[in-house]
């Protein structure tokens, strides 16, 4: 698993991921089946390899019998069906399982194949039999290509304990897997996770993942890398759409046709915040001090002008929140001291968590809520350095992340 900040795919950014990979921004992309269809998946794969990047496609069995967008383009989806329907599949039906899975992965390249998995739940013994085997047909699959397998974990919203996370975990690390494509699914009601203890049992799941020994990727992390990286992950996805900054299950259920953002003016990614600021409505209104302090430039962000509204094209904020993102996480990355990381991101997140009081102080409250999330974040990543101690330290044992 290559090192660092990997691209999320999502709807209409396959190009502005190939342009970012041409800049050097980020080392591999994990391809979406439901916003590409199979044949183009082909072709930006190989124009992502040809870039330096390696590639990864998501199965998106996160709710099996749905297959709508560009699903049903894959050899793979003559499988998406009920739960109830996939554990009644018998072994024949796995093995073309296999076939198919084999089938994708060679002709897009993969680095490695991800095994479909529905997310885990509290008090569903079924799915975690199901994943089992959906893992197995996986494993055949990679083990045929001689490339790695990595088990999907994703913590369904029904996990709610430290106690029922463990027994999750315990089930999903008795898989003989190469890796760990990880995320967790968070209250769908929020921009970005607020509850301490959610934010908590997502980082210790993952530092226990990585603790395996097998590297982790952190599916949909978004903002939420640099916790990543400092829990353990060796790769954390990125994307500037708000649905790839979590793992939403929404993404994969019949659309609402509600949807939206149109005409919604840019929002500035600021480091020194750690979220977004409207621009120029908000950035405007606070004292050129603060402004200074909060504006950190990309080769992106030219446009941004403190004395007048410049116009900023959107798509240049998008170009702007990736490049920031990642050029924050690759150093974390990079050390491979997974405590280290996360003493740094909650420094951060202090200085960021002050930086919005001043903000505040000066009369402004942000729009988007984008001062709500730092202090938990900081709580949660400080309560893994006092209570997770031993497992960083037999982390930095093994080698590290």
């Amino acid at each position: 698993m290559r090192r660092g900040a990997w691209h999320q795919c999502g709807a209409n950014n396959q190009k502005f991921i190939f342009e970012m990979l041409q800049t050097g921004a980020g080392v591999g992309v994990i391809l979406s089946p439901k916003d590409l269809a199979y044949e183009k998946a082909q072709d930006y794969a190989r124009q992502y390899k040809g870039a330096g990047a390696d590639v990864l496609i998501d199965p998106q069995f996160y709710e099996p019998d749905f297959a709508d967008g560009k699903l049903s383009s894959y050899p793979i989806a003559q499988f998406r069906q009920s739960i109830a329907s996939l554990g009644a599949l018998s072994a024949h039906s796995f093995a073309s399982l296999t076939a198919a899975l084999r089938g994708e992965n060679q002709a897009l390249g993969s680095s490695a194949v991800i095994a479909p998995a529905i997310p885990y739940e509290a008090a569903r013994p079924d799915i975690a039999q199901l994943n089992a085997r959906l893992f197995a047909a996986a494993k055949a699959a990679g083990e045929s290509l001689g490339i790695p397998t990595y088990a999907t974990v994703v913590m369904g919203g029904s996990i709610t304990t430290a106690q029922v996370a463990q027994s999750i975990l315990s089930q999903a690390t008795a898989l003989n897997a190469d890796g760990w494509y990880y995320a967790v699914e968070f209250d769908s009601a929020e921009r970005l996770p607020t509850d301490v203890e959610a934010v908590f049992r997502y980082c210790s799941a993952g530092l226990t993942l990585a603790c395996t020994g097998k590297p982790v990727l952190h599916a949909y992390a978004g903002p939420l890398a640099g916790l990543a990286f400092g829990s353990g992950a060796r790769a954390a996805a990125i994307g500037f759409w708000q649905n790839l900054w979590g793992f939403t299950r929404s993404r994969f259920q019949p659309s609402t046709g509600q949807g939206g953002g149109g005409d919604a003016p840019p929002r500035f990614f600021s480091t020194p915040l750690w979220g977004t600021i409207v621009y120029p409505d908000e950035l405007l209104q606070l004292p050129p001090s603060l402004q200074n302090t909060i504006l950190t430039h990309s080769p992106y962000s030219g446009a941004v002008s403190t004395v007048t509204a410049t116009a900023w094209q959107k798509w240049d904020s998008y170009r702007h929140m990736v490049h920031q993102i990642i050029a924050y996480v690759s150093p974390l990355a990079a050390s491979a001291d997974a405590r280290q990381a996360m003493q740094t991101v909650v420094s951060d997140l202090v200085s960021a968590n002050a930086l919005h009081s001043q903000v505040h102080t000066a009369g402004l409250i942000l729009r988007d809520g984008s001062n709500s999330y730092q202090p938990s974040w900081a709580s949660a990543g400080t309560r893994m350095l006092a209570d997770m101690s031993g497992d960083y330290q037999w982390l930095q044992l093994q080698g590290g992340p």
